[in-house]
Order: C-alpha cells, then sequence, then structure tokens
C-alpha cells in the first residue's frame, strides 16, 4: 500500500511538472506570436506613415520659414515676443523636401523656448545657409553671459512641457532625414543647430 501511494505521488509530481512546462511553452509560443503580431502591425503603420509623408512631402524654400519663424504665436495663441530677432538668409535657394507644417512647427518652438529662457530684449539670431550638401539652421543668444546657454540646454529640458516639445522637434528633425543639436557657430556661446538634407542629396544629416 505505502508502495503504491508513493508510486502515485511520484507520478502526480511528474505529471504537474510536464504540465509546468508545456504551459510554460504554451505562453512563449503565445507571447512569440503576439509580438510578432506587434511586429507586422508596427512595419505596417510605419509604411504607411512613409507613405503618407512622401504624399504631403514638398520642395521647401527654408529662407521664408526662417524668417517666419519669428512670428511665432505661444500655447494660448497669442505671440510672445520679448526677445529681438536677428534673422539672416543666404540670397540663393536653400531647398530641401519635406512638410511645411512640421518645419514651421520646428522652428515655431524652437523660437518659442528661447523667448521663454533667454533675457528680455537679448538678440536671437536664426540663420540659415547651405553647408556641405546639407541645408543648416543655427539658432544663438548673441547677449548670453556664459558660453553654454539655456538656449542651448533645450534638448537637455527636464520640465515636462519644453521636454515634450524637444523630443517633437527631435522627431520632426529625424523624420526629414536630419538632426538637432547643441553646438556653437562662428565663435559664438552654444546654440542650437538643424541639419536636414539638401533637395536631391538623399543622405541623412551628419554632426
Amino acid at each position: 500500500m505505502y508502495s503504491s501511494n508513493l508510486g502515485l505521488v511520484i507520478a502526480s509530481a511528474v505529471a504537474l511538472g510536464l504540465m509546468a512546462v508545456l504551459g510554460f511553452i504554451a505562453t512563449l509560443v503565445i507571447s512569440n506570436l503576439k509580438a510578432g503580431a506587434r511586429a507586422r502591425e508596427m512595419a505596417v503603420l510605419a509604411k504607411r506613415e512613409a507613405q503618407q509623408k512622401m504624399r504631403e512631402s514638398r520642395v521647401q524654400d527654408l529662407r521664408p520659414l526662417v524668417a517666419s519663424s519669428q512670428n511665432f504665436k505661444d500655447a494660448d495663441g497669442f505671440s510672445d515676443r520679448c526677445i529681438r530677432f536677428d534673422i539672416r538668409v543666404p540670397e540663393d535657394v536653400v531647398p530641401v523636401f519635406g512638410i511645411e507644417a512640421e518645419l514651421e512647427e520646428l522652428l515655431s518652438k524652437v523660437a518659442r523656448y528661447a523667448a521663454q529662457v533667454m533675457s528680455p530684449g537679448a538678440t536671437l539670431q536664426v540663420s540659415a545657409r547651405v553647408e556641405s550638401g546639407q541645408a543648416v539652421v543655427h539658432w544663438r543668444d548673441l547677449d548670453a553671459a556664459d558660453a553654454s546657454p539655456p538656449l542651448a540646454r533645450f534638448l537637455d529640458a527636464t520640465q515636462a512641457a519644453v521636454h515634450a516639445s524637444a523630443r517633437m522637434c527631435e522627431r520632426i528633425a529625424s523624420r526629414h532625414g536630419g538632426r538637432l543639436y547643441a553646438a556653437p557657430h562662428a565663435g559664438g556661446a552654444l546654440g542650437l543647430t538643424l541639419r536636414l538634407p539638401l533637395l536631391g542629396q538623399g543622405k541623412p544629416a551628419a554632426a
């Protein structure tokens, strides 16, 4: 009798262990199937987004977009120009292929942030140029008192609203094959630089 009970206990333990292993395997299979489905769904969404971007993209001249960035609006739709603007653009066209509304959004967000962190009456220089096959926009605080002013720390901001705005600007730059980062220019204080591929170049912007 004792041997029979012991055998039953052992058999039950083995069966339970086997069921646990089979259950774990089934969980892994289901998890992998779900992950594969999500990956396929994300791939389809990415393809649709890329196709939509191509449909909405047009040849843009950065010069008027840069010039209009000084007419930014705040969150309530009102102009908040407590700073001065020094807009510098070349005589020749600075052509990029992109979505006008998104590029305008990026430029206005940077201008809005500058108005928040720069001293009242200070001058924000916004310049556009062509450099090494890239379209370049640079922002710098001409009245900055130190080499790394608040303007240059836009991408490192921890305040929720500013952080979200900075991430949106980075995403817009990335979607257009470019990059937004902190950098100096022409011997000035650290500022912000946006690099985008010129029309026809077809290569992501590099530092």
